[in-house]
């Protein structure tokens, strides 16, 4: 044997040797020995838990039970902190204490059995060795033969000790100094999000109220009681990995829905973190497991907007001659805020769904649409389609179409619009050109919005009409 080989075989053999690290009995550690629970809850199904609980530890090796972490839990960002102590080792234990695991877990187990006699009422007892277990029927080995689909009930002696009533992170660790100490469990799970709903009412031609309430959605498969919460808003980048799926979870309880949202409730206080913004919730707030719970995220009057009536041109002006005549095109109702102060509102917007709401002429609060909000920081617009509007219409028709050249086209255009509506209306018209485009002519005005596409921004009275033309040469490669 060579002397690397003597090396290794020597080393492997002093290995192996080691003796076994000792740990004492489990330490359970409980939710009653909770002292605080912080919670930091994303828009994208995560949350992170801060989970801080009092302990006596012995000194030396211990192994802590800490009870009732979420059911959903990522074990491997599970990170304890304490004092002068290290840890070893962690194991999840998920494997809970429910009518199917009793089964399965006493497979070769002797138990007791029970049939009720149908004359008497009187239970018959009897005893049986659970032979196999499958698909929830088991085998059951009688003194008088086996029994496969054994019409009585099952009495067990005792529980596994593997089953747990909840689900539990076992933490093996050295601790240096024995005595009470708060250990803090941090861990990342999933089930449990946030998001933001928006009502937002009008109540001038130029003025809108606009509130928000956060609801937050717990499916984590654990309660978090009297938590400090944060929301954290932006998107957070997440490696996908195929997960260890926990079996046989705790059946859910049953969904419920509370609301937080009450007269005079404090906003939360808001703070940049990193790339992302995160908002407080003033008071300490309990989310139980399958709940959804509504808080008031902020309030705003008098916040300034801007309608306009935005038109998308169905022509489409290119080398090849093939645009046509349209009538009857109705536009998007946009209504365009500018999140700043001098808007009375300049706040950093979680996306959500905003609704809007207006009083008819007799003062009865009706919907008139909804619109996506992205994230929305200070000093960005905000555009927010709510539907289309009958009572505004365009018509368009080709005064000119004419080939000059090689990849030289040039084109007229002439549009009418209508306002049927007793107030002036803003009307955006936006057109897109096919290749490269020149502009010879136009009795509006027109924007520049890229390369090929450009935007005229006019007003129509009430209840009258405006015409808008145009002029413009297309064209292509020169070879």
């Amino acid at each position: 044997m060579n002397a690397t080989k003597f090396t290794f075989y020597t080393s492997l053999c002093s290995f192996l040797l080691l003796p076994q690290i000792s740990f004492g009995a489990e330490i359970k550690l409980d939710k009653d020995k909770s002292v605080s629970t912080e919670l930091s809850i994303y828009n994208n199904n995560l949350g992170f838990v801060k989970d801080t609980r009092k302990i006596e530890l012995p000194s030396g090796k211990s192994i802590i039970a800490f009870e009732g972490v979420a059911s959903r839990i990522k074990p491997e960002t599970a990170m304890l902190q304490g004092q002068d102590i290290t840890v070893i080792e962690q194991n999840y234990d998920y494997n809970l204490l429910t009518a199917h695991n009793i089964l399965e877990a006493s497979v070769g187990k002797s138990v007791k059995t029970a049939m009720t006699d149908p004359e008497t009422g009187k239970d018959v007892f009897d005893t049986a060795e659970i032979i196999t277990f499958n698909h929830g029927s088991p085998v059951l080995k009688f003194s008088y033969g086996y029994e496969t689909n054994f019409p009585g009930r099952i009495i067990y002696n005792e529980l596994p000790s593997n089953l747990r009533t909840q689900p539990t992170l076992l933490i093996h660790v050295d601790t240096k100094q024995a005595g009470f100490q708060d250990l803090e469990l941090a861990y990342l799970t999933n089930g449990i999000s946030w998001k933001t709903d928006y009502i937002a009412e009008i109540t001038s031609p130029n003025e809108l109220t606009l509130n928000g309430m956060v609801t937050l959605q717990n499916n984590s498969g654990t309660d978090y009681k009297d938590a400090k919460v944060q929301l954290i808003a932006g998107s957070i980048n997440q490696i996908s990995s195929q997960p260890i799926a926990p079996r046989n979870m705790m059946l859910a309880k049953s969904a419920a829905f509370d609301s937080v949202a009450a007269e005079g409730a404090v906003a939360p206080t808001r703070e940049a973190i990193s790339d992302y913004y995160l908002y407080n919730l003033p008071n300490a707030t309990t989310i139980k497991d399958q709940q959804t719970k509504q808080i008031n995220l902020m309030s705003k009057t008098g916040v300034k907007f801007r309608k306009e009536y935005k038109f998308f041109s169905p022509l489409y002006l290119n080398l090849y001659g093939n645009a046509s005549n349209f009538e009857n095109l109705n536009p998007n109702v946009i209504f365009r805020l500018a999140n700043n102060t001098d808007s009375n509102l300049g706040e950093p917007l979680p996306g959500g769904i905003i609704r809007l709401y207006q009083k008819d002429k007799g003062g009865n609060l009706q919907f008139i649409g909804e619109s996506n909000l992205k994230h929305t920081a200070v000093n960005k617009d905000i555009e927010l389609n709510t539907g289309t509007a009958f009572d505004v219409s365009a018509e368009g028709k080709i005064t000119k179409n004419e080939t000059l050249g090689k990849d030289i086209r040039e084109y007229g255009v002439e549009i009418n619009f209508t306002n049927n509506k007793d107030e002036t209306v803003e009307v955006v018209f936006e057109q897109n050109f096919g290749n490269t485009v020149s502009l010879l002519s136009e009795n509006i005005r027109s924007e520049k919005k890229s390369a090929n596409t450009k935007v005229w921004r006019f007003n129509v009275d009430p209840n009258s009409k405006q015409d808008l033309t145009f002029s413009v040469r297309i064209t292509g490669n020169q070879n």
